[in-house]
């Protein structure tokens, strides 16, 4: 069984679940003709039905036109525009009216990339996301034909992500990663190793290649280097938790705080950045080296 909201959202992802659940409270969804709680779960075999235009109702309009705000652009051609996305800072909003998101941004230099994508119209364009945190290498198509080209590349692990991160501990010598992960049963916003976890929601293969650039003693932390061709959620934060090194700052996954300047103030976030992209044909992206990073 699967509740009847998550249902809806997996077949119509652009549609949030909250706006499926308003919609079933207003009893614009029927599961065998009849209404149902929000809450319902869907057994197989039976029905769901609902008026024709309602998805695209519900969904969300494109983000909302933000100035003011820097946008910093690495690359651009007419197919692919790559940007500097900084840290602490949303990829896209959640609902329409969110604003301070990097996709605000785009959209207000770029107009014309709103329905750009299969991500929704709160992601115009975008064809990778970052979390709140890490900073470095967005990819936006500017047409259709480009973001299925790209997409299709990073489904088929071809273009290869390269990462700075600054990690608890010292990290001694270079290795490899290679453990499956899978969705916390237990929190929704956390990834888990399977083994030992179980399977929920899915399974995902990742690997994880770790290369020690330097220890810095007076903070007991490791700047290192990552490189990685897939993109499962939280891959990276994970396996270097996995190995007793966790991005320090990163409090879900362990890591320890680290203090802000000479204050006794705690810095909000962690030290992960997408430093480079390269793709096939020998594009190279490559974002400045955060303010953080200091060998």
């Amino acid at each position: 069984m699967v509740r009847l909201d998550r249902f809806l959202h997996q077949q119509y992802p652009f549609v949030s679940t909250n706006r499926w659940r308003q919609a079933l409270l207003a009893g614009e969804v029927l599961v065998d003709r009849r209404r149902v709680a929000k809450g319902a779960a869907l057994t197989v075999g039976q029905r769901v039905s609902f008026p024709v235009d309602l998805p695209a109702r519900l969904a969300p309009v494109k983000p909302q036109s933000e100035s003011g705000l820097d946008l910093e652009i690495l690359y651009q051609d007419e197919n692919l525009l790559a940007l500097n996305k900084p840290a602490n800072c949303h990829v896209h909003p959640l609902a329409g009216p969110e604003t301070g998101t990097l996709a605000n941004r785009l959209i207000t230099a770029f107009p014309e990339l709103a329905g750009i994508g299969e991500f929704g119209p709160l992601q115009p364009g975008l064809l990778n996301r970052l979390d709140y945190a890490t900073s470095g290498v967005v990819l936006v198509a500017r047409n259709n034909k480009a973001w299925n080209a790209i997409r299709r590349q990073f489904e088929e692990h071809l273009i290869r992500k390269e990462y700075l991160a600054e990690v608890d501990g010292r990290f001694l010598t270079a290795t490899i990663i290679e453990k499956d992960l899978t969705h916390d049963c237990r929190d929704c916003q956390r990834m888990v190793i399977t083994p030992p976890a179980e399977p929920c929601r899915g399974l995902y293969p990742a690997r994880t290649e770790v290369f020690p650039i330097t220890y810095v003693a007076a903070k007991d932390v490791s700047l290192i280097r990552l490189v990685m061709y897939s993109g499962v959620m939280h891959q990276l934060r994970v396996h270097l938790a996995d190995v007793g090194h966790p991005v320090t700052g990163d409090f879900l996954y362990g890591g320890k705080p680290f203090p802000f300047g000479n204050t006794k103030e705690l810095e909000v976030g962690f030290h992960l950045h997408c430093l480079r992209m390269t793709f096939v044909d020998d594009l190279d992206i490559v974002a400045p080296a955060p303010d953080w990073y200091e060998i």
